[in-house]
């Protein structure tokens, strides 16, 4: 059948299915319409994947669709229905509606950003079988979803020929995988895979030895580690260093871990149970069935005794209950056993923990053994100790709870009282006519030196307490009577509160003070060095004025701007009804969404439960009538991104006056996007309170005086003052040696929160520029820099300026980009990190070790793009295809930083190939005489062979479209260069000591008046070049000292943009053209050691912009008058002029500093005291 025939054919039997299916899924009942068919996602891809990447469910599943009928939510699946296809798209994340139409489904499929591929490729038709279709193909994004409102996607599903509902997934999140494969976690997940730790490289010896003791992921090691105490697994023996199991073991210590996942173990030889976290460690203890026990409270013997049951226990791992430790209330009923040699710890039955309450429930709950809740300690400011149902008026304590929430004050609310008090600041205790903590003793007893315990007297007089002491004799055993007494007396006698007539809200108030107070003047390690930048930003606040004003704290990663503003908060949150802190607010975004933080956000401004109202329908006439009314305090903390602010911004402006905002960030630009009033710069830590915070370490006490002083400097140093940085290295398990060593040659250093706050909120270009200047070029000339990123495709000045916006890049006042050292160590960790066991795998390599290991064994790859080699101390031979491997390398930067003999990279067998991706070429000592026949040049913007062994470059003609430097200094056997008719762009010649360029090839290779956009030609020290070359008008640097050069001729005046002119040691140089001066724009010129030089030309113009004249070393017996026509001069030099016997007599018109020195004060003593009134002036 022809084509066309086919086509009508497929048209006709389109037809006839889609009749028939109509037909078939007609219901069986007396309604005359036909069910609703829709589609449905019986999975959704992962919350999180990655670009380029198959998309799997959770489980690693296939993504499965299913036809339904609307009305029952039932599969349906009809024969008809087989062949049914479907298209799957990419749908905004913002989409998210219970009901749509086909018009509002098309219109939210996203199409691909400008320049980019299709954003979802690979197999995308599914088709129907038993109203089942499964994605079984290889399909993936090729996008990430952070230019989407949302950040996230959905994958949408619709009929191709249409008639059913169109299904949509869940939304999830898609990142670019750069970095992910290898990124460490930090803190670690339990399910994370163990390379994810630091120290532990994927695919490395280390990894494969835990798996080789079954160790696979995080939650692995962690159980390893509590069965075996953290001994080192055998498989492991000889092959790691102590030290680095050490790190390894503290990297797995943070790990956040589900409190949800518990397990119960049941020892019926010893009638006792444990109860284990999700890594196996004992968390409470029950020794008789009844009695349950916290670890931290047992004594010596119940001690030892747990350390049998936990053998036991480990030994029969398998024995082990799974329970829920966020509902778990007591452990099963089990042997009754009593412990007759063990010490047991007071229990009191009939008493139940809520909500941080005791309450006597023997009559309705039975037994304390069948109603315990358990919660896992935690850090907290303050703790609150009461008796629920005690109190007439609860009301009170969830006042006071509100009150210091509000004040951004972290409560505890539930705790068992047969457990350690968790860690607080304040403790509160409510105590009442009837009601006393029932471990009062071991609250006092047990008294930190750091905590602060505050009674609240309710409805009684602390005389009443202790006459009403019958109400507690319950607490008075034989042997405890008095150690009560005691404990009661010493409660009365602490400051407190007393509530009988006062206003509770007065109450409330004082206590939130006081508590203020004491966090205030905690945590003062933190606060060293702060106190000053506090009060500067308490003055830019002015907090008395009534206008409605914001500051923003700006500053580079761990400065401490989170904890000036908790302090800030904390001082002058009592001043304002209502107050909002909102921390990690970047964070928050990533892990809720937009819409989420900002219901949370102004839930929290109208004071209003999220779910009690939906802020999104509520007015904005409604809002900004109650906003105004409100004198509001609002922390925006870790704003890194304006679109994390972007959907309340314009909130701010509707508070009350004398209301008060403060953003920090990392990134300057974003308070000018939030029209932010004043912005503040955290400055570093002083060297005296930075080695005041590093004094807290050990180190001290085991080095001596001048070891310690000398090390804890260069640590200081490294660190610039920052906080975080500082308390790192006061902290970490390491020799400080080897660590000094380390900061010494900048090697990669993993700071935690440091590192992984360095790069987010960078885009590729930022990324990309951050990573190449701390591997490559920091502390260099920002526009040499930015030549060779422009060549590798980046943008580099708008790079730099975002680095500088987000304190990760400053640039010096000499031109110099320059980058902190720490941030510098995290740039080249987050390298080090992309494999850690495989410098070949890496993309930049700097280390010299690494590099000599990459060359040697041949291990390099298309990932390395930047090599930078320090050959001083490197000796090596390498094969001729060593670069064949590496086709993606940009800059290849082989240096000696000293002059060594028999040192560097030597190519027995001559080099073959270089990749034709290089932009920088830079190497130093060349050992072959010509580069690779193969090289393609195309892509190269700076070729530097100084003091090569290169007798000529290539042969032939090569294409250098993108040349802008080149430099062959001392290139002693260079005999030839290559036509330059072919570098347009060539901005800078180097060819100083080329001793082999004779004056005539010089001057036929190549014509440098072709050169448009040249600017600095240097031929110094070509001691066979006797003419001066005809070169391109636009020089601005030309030097030519050294050369055989007799005479200038008149046609520099052509050089029209000249600016330095350098003739130094022209030996042979015997006259200078008067049209010298019409180089308008000259403002150095050097003659010194020009020994034939007898006359300085007579000027016929002013020459307004030179400034600097070099006559030393000439035979120069006098000067014209016209040397009044240098009327910019700031300094002449006469060092050594023997002949000079005469200077003008109107030079004295001139004001410049004058250097005689080598002079005869004889033959020049007449002009002497014309000149005393010169700046300076040195004979001798």
């Amino acid at each position: 059948m022809e084509p066309d025939e086919l086509f009508e054919m497929e048209k006709f039997l389109r037809r006839i299915i889609r009749r028939e299916c109509d037909n078939l899924v007609q219901p069986v009942t007396t309604s005359t319409k036909p069910p609703l068919l829709k589609l449905r996602f019986i999975n959704s891809p992962r919350s999180t994947i990655f670009t380029n990447s198959r998309i799997e469910a959770e489980d690693g599943s296939p993504i499965a669709i299913e036809l339904v009928n609307a009305a029952t939510n039932t599969r349906v699946s009809l024969d008809s229905l087989s062949f049914s296809r479907l298209e799957i798209v990419p749908l905004n994340g913002d989409f998210a509606r219970e009901s749509w139409t086909t018009d509002e489904f098309n219109r939210n499929i996203l199409r691909p950003r400008e320049g980019k591929r299709p954003l979802l490729v690979g197999d995308l038709t599914v088709t129907l079988k038993d109203g089942v279709g499964v994605l079984g193909g290889n399909f993936f994004f090729t996008d990430n979803s952070s230019w989407t409102r949302s950040r996230k996607f959905r994958l949408g599903a619709k009929a191709i020929e249409g008639g059913v509902v169109e299904a949509m997934s869940e939304a999830f999140a898609c990142r670019d995988p750069r970095g992910e494969s290898f990124k460490i976690h930090y803190p670690p997940y339990p399910d994370s895979q163990v390379w994810r730790l630091a120290c532990i490289g994927k695919g490395g010896v280390t990894e494969s030895c835990l798996r080789q003791a079954g160790i696979h992921t995080v939650k692995d090691l962690r159980r390893n580690l509590t069965i075996n105490s953290n001994a080192l697994p055998r498989e492991l023996e000889g092959r790691i260093l102590k030290k680095r199991w050490d790190s390894i073991v503290s990297s797995s210590t943070h790990c956040v871990l589900d409190e949800s996942e518990c397990y119960v173990y049941n020892s019926k030889a010893h009638g006792a149970s444990l109860l284990l976290n999700s890594v196996y460690e004992v968390m409470k203890v029950s020794f008789d069935g009844i009695t349950v026990l916290n670890t931290t409270e047992l004594t010596s013997t119940q001690e030892a005794l747990l350390d049998k049951l936990k053998l036991e226990a480990y030994e029969n791992t398998n024995s082990f209950v799974a329970v829920n430790g966020a509902d778990f209330v007591s452990f099963p009923s089990g042997s009754s056993k009593n412990l007759q040699d063990a010490e047991l710890s007071v229990g009191y039955p009939g008493t139940m923990f809520v909500d941080g309450a005791s309450s006597d429930t023997s009559d309705v709950f039975g037994p304390l053994s069948t109603c315990v809740t358990f919660s896992a300690s935690k850090d907290y400011d303050v703790v609150i100790r009461y008796k629920r149902g005690d109190i007439c008026n609860n009301d009170f304590i969830s006042h006071l709870r509100a009150s210091l929430c509000r004040r951004g004050i972290s409560v505890y609310e539930e705790f068992s009282e047969v457990d350690a008090v968790p860690e607080c600041r304040v403790l509160i205790i409510l105590l009442t006519s009837t009601y006393v903590p029932s471990n009062l003793l071991n609250i006092l007893e047990q008294q930190q030196t750091n905590r602060v315990v505050y009674p609240i007297f309710y409805r009684l007089s602390p005389y009443d307490f202790i006459s009403n002491n019958k109400n507690y004799e319950r607490f008075f055993l034989q042997d405890e009577h008095k150690r009560w007494q005691a404990a009661l007396n010493e409660i009365t006698q602490m400051p407190g509160y007393t509530l009988t007539d006062k206003s509770e809200s007065e109450l409330i108030d004082e206590i939130v003070r006081d508590a203020l107070k004491v966090l205030c003047s905690d945590d003062k390690v933190n606060m060293i060095g702060m106190d000053m930048q506090v009060q500067e930003i308490l003055s830019l606040l002015c907090i008395d004025s009534l206008d409605v004003r914001s500051v923003g704290i700006w500053g580079t990663a761990g400065i401490g701007k989170t904890t000036i503003a908790e302090e800030i908060f904390r001082r002058i949150s009592v001043q304002y009804e209502t107050c909002v802190f909102l921390k990690d607010l970047h964070k928050q975004v990533e892990v809720k969404g937009h819409d989420s933080v900002r219901e949370d956000f102004l839930s929290k401004i109208l004071e209003v439960e999220p779910h009690v109202i939906r802020i999104s329908d509520i007015k904005t006439s409604f809002l900004r009538s109650r906003l105004q009314c409100k004198r509001v305090l609002v922390i925006l903390d870790d704003v890194n991104d304006y679109r994390d602010v972007e959907t309340f911004l314009g909130k701010l402006n509707y508070f009350g006056p004398g209301s008060r905002i403060i953003m920090t960030s990392r990134n300057r630009r974003i308070f000018v996007l939030c029209k932010i009033d004043h912005v503040y710069e955290v400055k570093p830590l002083d060297i005296p309170k930075s080695l005041l915070l590093l004094d807290r370490g050990t180190f001290q006490m085991v080095l001596s005086p001048e070891v310690y002083k000398t090390l804890s400097l260069e640590l200081v140093k490294f660190s610039n003052g920052n906080p975080q940085v500082l308390q790192f290295l006061s902290s970490i398990a390491r020799e400080w040696n080897k660590l000094s060593q380390e900061v010494k040659t900048t090697s990669p250093i993993y700071i935690p929160g440091i590192f992984e706050r360095s790069c987010c909120g960078l885009d590729d270009n930022e990324r990309g520029i951050f990573l190449d200047i701390a591997c490559f070029f920091n502390r260099m000339d920002k526009d040499n820099v930015a030549v060779l990123l422009d060549g590798c495709g980046f943008s580099a000045y708008v790079g730099f300026r975002g680095l500088v916006n987000k304190s990760l890049l400053t640039i010096s006042q000499h031109n110099l980009v320059d980058m902190l050292s720490f941030i510098q160590a995290t740039g080249r960790e987050i390298i080090r990190q992309e494999s850690a066991d495989r410098p070949g795998d890496r993309s930049r390599l700097w280390n010299a070790e690494d590099i000599s290991d990459v060359f040697i064994n041949d291990t390099g790859t298309s990932a390395i793009e930047g090599i930078l080699l320090d050959m001083s101390k490197q000796t090596f031979d390498a094969n001729p295809n060593v670069f064949e491997k590496m086709c993606n390398l940009r800059l290849l930067k082989l240096y000696c930083s000293k002059v060594e003999e028999k040192n560097g990279i030597s190519f027995p067998q001559g080099l073959e190939y270089l990749p034709r991706k290089l932009r920088l070429l830079h190497w130093e000592y060349y050992p072959l005489r010509s580069l690779p026949k193969s090289f393609n040049t195309e892509n190269l913007v700076e070729l530097n062979l100084s003091s090569s062994c290169a007798k000529k470059l290539w042969k032939g003609k090569k294409s250098l479209g993108n040349l802008k430097k080149m430099k062959l200094s001392y290139s002693d056997q260079l005999t030839k260069i290559p036509r330059l008719s072919s570098a347009p762009n060539l901005e800078h010649i180097d060819l100083e000591g080329c001793n082999s360029l004779n004056c005539s090839k010089l001057e036929s290779v190549p014509s440098m008046v072709d050169l448009e956009s040249l600017e600095v030609l240097n031929l110094s020290d070509c001691s066979k070049l006797e003419k001066f070359p005809e070169i391109s008008p636009n020089v601005k640097e030309l030097y030519m000292g050294g050369t055989m050069i007799e005479e200038i001729p008149s046609s520099i005046k052509n050089l029209v943009l000249l600016e330095n002119l350098d003739l130094e040691n022209s030996r042979h140089l015997n006259n200078l053209p008067t049209s010298i001066c019409k180089l308008k724009h000259l403002e150095t010129l050097n003659l010194s050691g020009c020994t034939s030089l007898e006359r300085f030309p007579d000027l016929s113009r002013r020459m307004k912009c030179l400034r600097f004249l070099d006559l030393s070393r000439t035979a120069i017996r006098e000067l014209p008058s016209s040397i009044s026509y240098l009327t910019a001069l700031e300094e002449l030099r006469f060092v050594d002029c023997k002949n000079l016997v005469r200077l003008p007599d109107n030079a004295w018109t001139l004001r410049f500093k004058v250097e005689f020195r080598q002079i005869d004060t004889e033959k020049f003593s007449r002009l002497w005291n014309r000149f005393g009134w010169l700046k300076k002036v040195q004979i001798a």
